[in-house]
Protein backbone atom coordinates (compact mmCIF):
# COMPACT_ATOMS: atom_id res chain seq x y z
CA UNK A 1 0.00 0.00 0.00
CA UNK A 2 1.31 3.44 -0.85
CA UNK A 3 1.78 6.00 1.90
CA UNK A 4 -0.25 8.55 -0.09
CA UNK A 5 -3.35 6.42 0.47
CA UNK A 6 -2.93 6.63 4.25
CA UNK A 7 -2.53 10.43 4.52
CA UNK A 8 -6.25 11.33 4.18
CA UNK A 9 -7.12 8.67 6.76
CA UNK A 10 -4.43 9.92 9.16
CA UNK A 11 -5.65 13.52 8.77
CA UNK A 12 -9.20 12.43 9.47
CA UNK A 13 -8.20 10.55 12.63
CA UNK A 14 -5.86 13.26 13.90
CA UNK A 15 -8.32 16.06 13.17
CA UNK A 16 -11.21 14.34 14.95
CA UNK A 17 -11.81 15.64 18.51
CA UNK A 18 -11.37 12.98 21.14
CA UNK A 19 -13.69 12.55 24.10
CA UNK A 20 -12.10 12.02 27.50
CA UNK A 21 -11.83 8.44 28.72
CA UNK A 22 -14.20 7.46 31.55
CA UNK A 23 -12.80 7.28 35.09
CA UNK A 24 -11.43 3.85 35.98
CA UNK A 25 -11.25 4.09 39.78
CA UNK A 26 -12.45 6.19 42.68
CA UNK A 27 -9.11 8.00 43.10
CA UNK A 28 -9.60 9.76 39.77
CA UNK A 29 -10.83 13.33 40.26
CA UNK A 30 -14.49 13.84 39.50
CA UNK A 31 -15.56 16.04 36.57
CA UNK A 32 -15.75 19.78 37.11
CA UNK A 33 -19.08 21.02 38.50
CA UNK A 34 -21.63 22.31 36.04
CA UNK A 35 -20.98 25.88 34.99
CA UNK A 36 -17.18 25.59 35.27
CA UNK A 37 -14.86 24.85 32.41
CA UNK A 38 -11.50 23.13 32.53
CA UNK A 39 -8.90 23.55 29.85
CA UNK A 40 -5.56 21.85 29.24
CA UNK A 41 -2.58 23.57 30.91
CA UNK A 42 -1.36 26.54 28.87
CA UNK A 43 -4.61 26.85 26.90
CA UNK A 44 -6.54 30.13 27.02
CA UNK A 45 -9.52 30.06 29.39
CA UNK A 46 -12.85 29.00 27.89
CA UNK A 47 -15.61 31.55 28.55
CA UNK A 48 -18.93 30.27 29.90
CA UNK A 49 -21.76 29.99 27.35
CA UNK A 50 -23.63 33.21 26.70
CA UNK A 51 -27.16 33.45 28.03
CA UNK A 52 -29.91 34.29 25.61
CA UNK A 53 -31.20 37.81 25.79
CA UNK A 54 -34.94 38.18 26.28
CA UNK A 55 -36.92 38.65 23.09
CA UNK A 56 -40.50 39.36 22.24
CA UNK A 57 -41.17 35.62 21.86
CA UNK A 58 -40.12 35.06 25.48
CA UNK A 59 -42.46 37.72 26.80
CA UNK A 60 -45.38 36.53 28.90
CA UNK A 61 -48.47 35.53 26.97
CA UNK A 62 -51.02 38.30 26.50
CA UNK A 63 -54.15 38.34 28.66
CA UNK A 64 -57.48 37.37 27.15
CA UNK A 65 -58.01 35.37 23.97
CA UNK A 66 -54.89 34.70 21.92
CA UNK A 67 -53.93 33.28 18.55
CA UNK A 68 -50.74 31.89 17.03
CA UNK A 69 -49.00 34.35 14.73
CA UNK A 70 -49.51 33.72 11.02
CA UNK A 71 -52.17 31.03 11.42
CA UNK A 72 -55.60 31.20 9.84
CA UNK A 73 -58.65 30.37 11.90
CA UNK A 74 -62.34 29.64 11.51
CA UNK A 75 -64.51 31.37 14.10
CA UNK A 76 -65.50 27.97 15.53
CA UNK A 77 -61.87 27.26 16.45
CA UNK A 78 -61.40 30.71 17.99
CA UNK A 79 -64.58 30.25 20.04
CA UNK A 80 -63.43 26.83 21.28
CA UNK A 81 -60.04 27.98 22.59
CA UNK A 82 -59.10 27.80 26.28
CA UNK A 83 -59.91 31.50 26.51
CA UNK A 84 -62.59 31.77 23.82
CA UNK A 85 -63.06 34.67 21.45
CA UNK A 86 -66.51 36.28 21.68
CA UNK A 87 -68.85 37.31 18.85
CA UNK A 88 -68.11 40.94 19.76
CA UNK A 89 -64.33 40.38 19.47
CA UNK A 90 -64.78 38.61 16.13
CA UNK A 91 -67.05 41.41 14.88
CA UNK A 92 -64.48 44.00 16.02
CA UNK A 93 -61.70 42.08 14.23
CA UNK A 94 -63.85 41.80 11.10
CA UNK A 95 -64.84 45.47 11.05
CA UNK A 96 -61.39 46.83 11.98
CA UNK A 97 -59.80 45.09 8.99
CA UNK A 98 -59.00 47.72 6.34
CA UNK A 99 -61.55 47.78 3.48
CA UNK A 100 -63.85 45.20 5.08
CA UNK A 101 -67.53 45.62 4.30
CA UNK A 102 -68.94 46.56 7.64
CA UNK A 103 -71.62 49.25 7.20
CA UNK A 104 -72.71 50.74 10.52
CA UNK A 105 -70.49 48.26 12.41
CA UNK A 106 -72.37 45.24 11.03
CA UNK A 107 -70.35 42.74 8.96
CA UNK A 108 -71.75 42.03 5.51
CA UNK A 109 -71.11 38.25 5.94
CA UNK A 110 -71.53 36.02 8.98
CA UNK A 111 -68.61 36.43 11.43
CA UNK A 112 -69.04 32.76 12.34
CA UNK A 113 -68.25 31.70 8.76
CA UNK A 114 -65.24 33.91 8.20
CA UNK A 115 -61.53 33.09 7.99
CA UNK A 116 -59.32 35.21 10.24
CA UNK A 117 -55.55 35.53 10.28
CA UNK A 118 -53.52 36.20 13.40
CA UNK A 119 -51.14 39.12 12.87
CA UNK A 120 -48.25 39.95 15.18
CA UNK A 121 -45.97 42.99 15.38
CA UNK A 122 -42.64 41.21 15.94
CA UNK A 123 -41.10 38.70 13.53
CA UNK A 124 -40.17 36.28 16.34
CA UNK A 125 -43.45 36.66 18.22
CA UNK A 126 -45.30 33.37 18.79
CA UNK A 127 -48.74 34.46 20.02
CA UNK A 128 -50.78 37.61 19.69
CA UNK A 129 -54.21 39.13 20.05
CA UNK A 130 -54.67 40.83 16.68
CA UNK A 131 -57.04 39.13 14.23
CA UNK A 132 -57.77 40.42 10.75
CA UNK A 133 -60.49 39.21 8.41
CA UNK A 134 -59.12 37.23 5.49
CA UNK A 135 -62.48 36.60 3.87
CA UNK A 136 -66.11 35.73 4.43
CA UNK A 137 -67.15 32.18 3.58
CA UNK A 138 -70.31 30.24 2.90
CA UNK A 139 -68.74 27.60 5.14
CA UNK A 140 -65.41 27.80 6.97
CA UNK A 141 -63.48 24.52 7.11
CA UNK A 142 -60.90 23.39 9.64
CA UNK A 143 -59.70 20.08 8.23
CA UNK A 144 -56.51 18.03 8.10
CA UNK A 145 -53.83 17.50 7.39
CA UNK A 146 -52.86 21.03 8.53
CA UNK A 147 -56.08 22.17 10.27
CA UNK A 148 -55.72 25.72 8.94
CA UNK A 149 -58.91 27.70 8.47
CA UNK A 150 -60.14 27.94 4.87
CA UNK A 151 -63.35 28.41 2.94
CA UNK A 152 -65.16 25.44 1.42
CA UNK A 153 -65.77 27.50 -1.73
CA UNK A 154 -63.93 30.60 -2.95
CA UNK A 155 -64.34 33.33 -0.37
CA UNK A 156 -66.07 36.66 -0.69
CA UNK A 157 -63.72 39.61 -1.08
CA UNK A 158 -63.66 42.10 1.78
CA UNK A 159 -65.72 44.59 -0.24
CA UNK A 160 -68.39 42.01 -1.21
CA UNK A 161 -71.78 43.70 -1.44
Amino acid sequence: MQIWNLIPFALLVLGKPQSPAPAQNSSTPSPAPAGTHSAPPGAPPVPPPATASPTASQAPAPQGPICECGYTYCASVLKAMKTPWTNKELTDAYCSTPNASCPNGKPITDVNNAVYICLCKEADQKVGTDLDLMCGCDKCLNIGPDFRGRCETPCYPASHK
